[in-house]
């Protein structure tokens, strides 16, 4: 077996094992269901659902009755792909396609279901964010002034008589030499500076920072409990690194802090640097800080075990041990950081004679909003009353009840907790899906008037939602994930056949896809056909460089027009073409893999043999794409690679890093190919472009990515909310004009609209 990337759909080897002898196709009569049961139902099970230790997957796919006919005739039996042929094939392809094989036979044996769920690692985090920040001041939008808010004193103590200039920096990077900050009035001897603002986060996940000086400085960011760097002690000039490490959750914005000063030192000098996940060291963009300072940000740093991803999204559906134990830790650690903060969350004072009364109501009002309803008499009497009536004091009764709640399988398991008040129900669903949170005062004060029940409000909430950032947030981490960008995490290249390529390169091409999503997703079309079909680039100077575009006409990054090459949006962007390539070269199986299960809505299947590519095995004269088609040629891999290899051969005109070419070595690079549409037939593409016009126009192709936003948004299966579900949505999807904010509020509504409760909720835990 030499198949390298076997599709589901394409059964390439999925049959191969199925011992359909020649006097089985010859002359009989037999129905398909008779072939079938004779020949294949003992390595494939009697409904397609496979034996162990002979064929373990289930057949199922989308090809039609033709297509599924003619793999099975060009690759049944292995070792002999023309026994099994003709009019026997075809009979054996439709039993299949009505039995077992087709999406929707598929769904009526194995009807897909909506499993009881606990919240998944960023519905925790995103959960608590909000469950502690619902008790803090409301935080500034986030589409204020870019920068920090600067003031500037002559002297080194802040006093307020002593503040020379307010102003807005666009970050702090800063070598003053022997002088005053310029213009503003200060001694060039003694003078100090404060920064106030807020930093966001693209991604939720640890930030390094780093101040870089030789005078003092202190940083904080996302409270200002204790400094994250205290260097106040002057190094007399001497330029020093201060590092420190901050977990930061993406779609919020969390207050910084600089303080800076000099003394009798010769020279001064402050910069603040960070590295973001997947990011490299460099100054914090001005893009990233608001003057606008924001409240703390309640953030969880207790690390979980990653979330249930078979299904290629995450679920809230398995229960561990370890999963156990980390609610158990991060419990103890929320309700350490609470009874910290009890007074000034809960609005009273430490000698206050109302204290131990209002911090009971505080645990009372935490409580419900965990819980996302009204706490019943005997809920409040056991998380409230008997937590404060045994504790020894009022701290340590906070410090219980929250950790009660946070364990509380009506906070872990929101369907649970609402099951039974369909308003309820609808509002957390919402902020789920939207958000990956619990929902606002504003969508709580519609359920309980009664407004959810009606679309028409419902869908309004819904696009209210939308505008918040923390729905931004999710729709990003969507793209990241159907992109796979975290295939680029950690790439690196061969110096030599990618001169230039460095961390910083790498951090650009994030940037850059970032600031693509952005536009398309939050412009007013919103269209899918701009996001696949789009020639444009943002890039700054280092990345056009490096990419051997002309310089974009403005500092930073700058949205240019990159007709040459063919690009088609982000199937050709650079980070993803970096991604799915090889340390020395491109790699059309990767990039072909890619675009059939993420781009054409096609089934794909791990292989029962991985083939290496080793590409010194080959003629050193061979371009990659012969390579490909040498090392795919045997029958038994066509049936897959006759789907992946034409996708992957129209991105060769990108290599390793993105970067277009016209020829690979001394030989042209060829990118047309002939593409097997599932309904049969062929498609012919010249080029990527090729590719995303026909992903747009292809039904198949519309369905799987709707499939994707659902899967992302619900965490459930979509096939378990009626199987017209997926052909709704695509058909409002198109008649939208492809607007992608549309389709993500027409998930959301599906899914926080749907009657049935999963089959768990309601019962007692």
């Amino acid at each position: 077996m030499r198949a390298l990337h076997r599709p589901a759909a394409a059964l390439a080897t999925a049959l191969a094992t199925a011992s359909c002898d020649r006097s089985s196709v010859t002359a009989d009569a037999r129905t398909g269901a008779e072939v079938y049961a004779a020949q294949c139902a003992s390595c494939h099970g009697p409904s397609g659902e496979g034996v162990a230790g002979l064929y373990d997957g289930f057949l199922h796919g989308t090809l039609s009755t033709a297509a599924l006919a003619r793999v099975i005739s060009d690759t049944m039996p292995k070792g002999d792909p023309q026994a099994c042929t003709g009019d026997v094939a075809v009979r054996v392809a439709a039993y299949m396609q009505g039995a077992f094989y087709s999406p929707e036979a598929y769904a009526r044996v194995r009807p897909p279901r909506i499993d009881l769920a606990h919240l998944t690692i960023a519905q925790f985090e995103n959960s608590v964010a909000d469950l502690v920040g619902g008790f803090r001041a409301a935080a500034p939008a986030q589409e204020g002034p870019r920068g920090l808010q600067a003031e500037v004193f002559d002297g080194r103590d802040f006093r307020r008589e002593r503040r020379k200039v307010e102003r807005i920096d666009p970050g702090i990077a800063f070598d003053f030499g022997t002088n005053a900050p310029p213009g503003s009035g200060a001694g060039s001897a003694e003078f100090s500076i404060r920064w106030r603002g807020s930093v966001l986060a693209a991604d939720s996940g640890d930030h390094a920072f780093r101040l870089r000086t030789g005078n003092g400085a202190r940083l904080w960011v996302n409270g200002e409990a204790k400094p994250a760097i205290d260097a106040w002690v002057s190094s007399g000039g001497e330029v020093q690194e201060h590092h420190a490490t901050v977990r930061l959750l993406t779609g919020r914005a969390h207050p910084v802090r600089v303080d800076f000063f000099k003394f009798k030192d010769r020279t001064a000098s402050v910069v603040l640097e960070w590295k973001p996940p997947h990011g490299a060291w460099a100054p914090v963009p001005a893009d990233a800080l608001r003057t606008a300072s924001a409240p703390e940000v309640t953030v969880v740093t207790t690390p979980f075990p990653p979330d249930d991803g078979s299904l290629g999204y995450e679920r809230g559906t398995g229960v561990s041990k370890a999963w156990d134990d980390a609610v158990t830790r991060a419990a103890v650690e929320i309700a350490t950081h609470v009874a910290a903060q009890a007074d000034a969350l809960a609005g009273t004072r430490a000698n206050a004679p109302d204290r131990s009364a209002k911090l009971r109501a505080f645990c009372g009002r935490f409580a419900a909003r965990a819980f996302r309803r009204p706490l019943g008499e005997a809920e409040t009497a056991a998380i409230v009353g008997a937590t404060f009536d045994g504790a020894k004091d009022p701290e340590a009764a906070v410090k219980r009840a929250v950790i009660r709640v946070i364990k509380s399988p009506w906070f872990l398991y929101p369907e649970l907790s609402v099951a039974r008040d369909p308003g309820r129900r609808t509002a957390s669903r919402l902020a789920l899906a939207l958000w990956d949170s619990l929902p606002d005062d504003a969508l709580l004060r519609a359920a309980d008037a009664g407004q959810l029940a009606d679309r028409g409000q419902a869908a309004a909430q819904a696009q209210r939602m939308l505008a918040d950032p923390r729905a931004r947030a999710k729709l990003r981490a969507f793209f990241h994930h159907w992109l796979e960008t975290g295939r680029a995490a950690d790439a690196t290249k061969d110096a030599a056949a990618f001169p230039g390529f460095d961390a910083a390169v790498l951090a650009d091409m994030r940037t850059s896809l970032d600031l693509f999503l952005d536009h398309v997703l939050w412009s007013e079309a919103s269209d899918y056909r701009e996001l696949l079909g789009s020639r444009r680039l943002f890039v700054n100077d280092r990345l056009a460089r490096f990419l051997a575009l002309p310089p974009p006409p403005g500092p930073g990054f700058v949205l240019v027009d990159a007709a040459e090459g063919d690009r088609a949006g982000v199937l050709t962007h650079p980070l993803l073409m970096t991604a799915l390539a090889y340390h020395k070269s491109t790699s059309p199986i990767h990039r072909g893999v890619f675009l059939t299960r993420n781009v054409m809505g096609r089934a794909l299947k791990p292989p029962p043999e991985a083939i290496e590519f080793k590409d010194d095995r080959f003629d050193p004269t061979l371009t990659m794409r012969q390579k490909v088609e040498q090392l795919t040629k045997p029958t038994d891999c066509q049936g897959c690679h006759a789907v992946i290899n034409p996708l992957g051969f129209s991105l060769e005109a990108f290599d390793g890093v993105g970067r277009f070419r016209r020829s690979e070595g001394t030989k042209p690079v060829d990118t047309a190919a002939d593409y097997p549409a599932p309904g049969g037939g062929t498609v012919r593409f010249a080029n990527a472009r090729d590719v995303a016009a026909h992903a747009v126009a292809s039904p198949d192709a519309q369905r799987g990515f709707v499939q994707h936003l659902f899967h992302h948004l619900v965490q459930q299966p979509a096939g378990a909310y009626g199987t017209g579900t997926l052909e709704s949505l695509r058909g409002a999807f198109v008649g939208s004009g492809f607007r992608i904010r549309g389709l993500a509020a027409e998930i959301a509504l599906t899914a926080a609209l749907h009657a049935p409760a999963p089959a768990a909720a309601g019962q007692e835990l």
